[in-house]
């Protein structure tokens, strides 16, 4: 370590004294300041014992001038010193611009009040007494050094962020008088219609889509449910074999149709939104599509506790029915076979809504998966539910959305998940 002196102090040799030179950026560097050379010896060796280098004055004078040139990061200064004494010394760094904020720390043997308020009016940040503590010296020279780095960066990022609104702003205007440009340029009205054709024949296509393919699916998926039903209405030795293979084809339609509704429902709510009204909606009706819509053999596991006098809901019907079932699809697969899931509807506080909660009696979401659970392509671990592309609570939230309602997923104590669906009334969507 090095001190910093234009002449050494009597009695202060020191193999570490050299001339005065410009500090390394790495070390941080402590301007002490008192005219009693055995004073300055405790300061320094305990400074530089823990990695700090010291640059020296004896004066008042002479700290004004190390200072300036130094540009030390804290100084050490003593109160009590002939001709400018510490009070004024500070004052004066105070008034030069390059040194006004390099934090001081006084040093007196005063303990009175006035004179620990004297040291803070002349622009001191902090106060040692004489004799010196080791500890307490280092203690407040560390404290004093982190919040002048931490000011330091603080105005740092200040200035780069007020760079940086600068620099939006200017993009900002830029972009504005582009897209003007561009807004009266017959090629952008060229692109714009183009754009707009495409649109259209995306929409055409998904509604032949909607039309050609899911139609067909019904009525086979209906057709199925028919033929089982005839079979075990004629009884007989082979029925359930009869039977089985039946059922297995059902299973794997209703999986390809719930596929292809979130499918469908997806690209149009993503691409050009959903253009359903909202519309006075019978709710047992509802219910009631919703618990069809599920397998003929997971229906008796569903129960359904309506504590609410609404007879009507305002919702859009197709996509609250396509929510619904998503939810109930979802609570079926990931419980154990023959467990109950519940389907609640209760009234919403203020403002006033429809609460609509699904519980099961499964293992519950993993912690990993909460965050994003409701994320585009995420699927849970339960090795008992069908693979799928992970749309169902995805739909489910930007049903919600639409809604401008609230979706959560809480637990189901003592096991399972409560999937917890609230949809405002009363408002325009």
């Amino acid at each position: 370590m090095h001190h910093y002196f234009v002449s050494s102090p009597a009695g202060m040799s020191s193999p570490h004294m050299k001339p005065w030179a410009e500090p390394d950026a790495e070390v941080r560097t402590i301007l002490t300041v008192d005219d009693q050379p055995a004073n300055l010896r405790v300061v320094i060796d305990c400074l530089e014992r823990h990695g700090l280098r010291v640059v020296v004055a004896l004066s008042g004078d002479e700290a004004l001038e190390r200072a300036r040139y130094v540009r030390p990061d804290l100084v050490l200064l003593d109160v009590h010193m002939p001709g400018l004494d510490g009070f004024d010394t500070c004052r004066q760094l105070k008034t030069i611009p390059s040194t006004q904020d390099i934090p001081v720390i006084f040093m007196t043997s005063a303990t009175e009040t006035p004179d620990k308020l004297a040291a803070f009016a002349a622009g001191g940040v902090d106060y040692v007494t004489k004799p010196v503590n080791e500890e307490e010296v280092l203690a407040r020279v560390n404290t004093h050094l982190t919040l002048s780095a931490l000011r330091r960066q603080l105005e740092a990022k200040n200035a780069e962020l007020a760079r940086s609104n600068i620099e939006l702003e200017q993009l900002a205007i830029e972009r504005a008088v582009r897209a003007r440009a561009e807004g009266e340029s017959a090629g952008l009205r060229k692109l714009l219609e183009e754009r707009d054709q495409m649109l259209a024949d995306r929409e055409d296509m998904l509604r032949l889509l909607a039309h050609e393919v899911r139609q067909p699916l019904n009525n086979a998926s209906a057709a199925l449910q028919s033929a089982s039903a005839a079979i075990a209405g004629l009884g007989g030795e082979h029925n359930a074999d009869i039977r089985r293979p039946l059922l297995r084809a059902e299973h794997v339609l209703d999986h390809v149709i719930g596929t292809l509704n979130n499918a469908l429902a997806a690209a149009t709510m993503l691409t050009s939104g959903w253009t359903e009204p909202i519309a006075d909606t019978d709710l047992d009706t509802l219910i009631g599509l919703v618990v069809h819509d599920m397998a003929a053999e997971d229906r008796s596991r569903i129960t359904v506790e309506s504590r609410t006098a609404m007879r009507t809901v305002q919702v859009q019907p197709l996509l609250m029915r396509l929510a619904l079932s998503n939810l109930l699809s979802n609570a079926l697969a990931y419980s154990p076979s023959g467990s109950p899931v519940q389907l609640r509807i209760r009234d919403g506080e203020e403002p006033p809504a429809i609460v609509l909660e699904v519980a099961d009696r499964g293992e519950g979401i993993a912690a990993d998966l909460l965050p994003r659970v409701f994320d585009k392509g995420t699927r849970g671990r339960n090795a008992l539910a069908k693979a799928g592309a992970g749309l169902g609570l995805y739909i489910v939230r930007k049903v919600v959305e639409l809604h401008r309602g609230s979706i959560e997923i809480v637990p189901n104590p003592p096991r399972g998940s409560i999937a917890r669906m609230t949809i405002p009334q009363g408002i325009e969507v």
